[in-house]
């Protein structure tokens, strides 16, 4: 069982976080569609219809979260999308391919950012699907006060901060690799 304040935390996060993975890929289709080209994992006749698919089971999913009702399929729908972005990027480090863009951080990255995958994309993602894991825990039932309102939204904001740091890092990653080796 989870407290309700950690399962608050952990229900935003996730969808703030998915939503904000989603907006990139519905704004810019094509770009998203060439880092699934670029996986070198999927027949070229799907595609363009997964370039839509994977955003938006990635907002509805989000969405879904935030509802009781809704969550535990919406949940389980995020974890699969996750897990399969996990294993696609992890197939392609395994394999020495990791010139491509992840496709996961198009709302920082620009064209002229260095495209670069690692383990690091890989651990984000399984991360990610752990936070959405959490959701689907039981939540202990005990009376919320005014204060674990206050508390569950700084930790929101902190963790979503948290998120975003790290993305920018990863982005950035190939850049500093080059400062470091120069």
């Amino acid at each position: 069982m989870i407290d309700p304040v950690i399962l608050m935390v952990c229900i935003a996060s996730a969808a703030i976080i998915a939503l904000a993975s989603a907006a990139p890929k519905w704004r810019e289709p094509s770009r998203f569609r060439a880092s699934l080209e670029a996986f070198a994992l999927l027949p070229s006749f799907a595609l363009t219809p997964l370039s839509f698919a994977f955003p938006a089971v990635e907002a509805a999913g989000a969405i879904g979260l935030l509802f009781a009702d809704t969550r535990m399929p919406c949940a389980i729908a995020l974890i699969a999308l996750f897990m399969l972005f996990g294993i696609a990027l992890a197939i392609n480090v395994l394999r020495g391919h990791t010139d491509i863009d992840c496709g996961c951080s198009g709302f920082i990255a620009s064209a002229r950012t260095p495209k670069s995958i690692g383990w690091w994309h890989v651990a984000r993602a399984f991360m990610l699907a752990s936070l959405v894991a959490l959701t689907l825990l039981p939540e202990t039932t005990r009376a919320l006060v005014s204060f674990d309102y206050l508390s569950a939204g700084a930790c929101t904001l902190f963790a979503v901060a948290a998120w975003f740091t790290l993305d920018v890092l990863l982005v950035n990653l190939p850049k500093l690799d080059s400062l470091r080796n120069s």
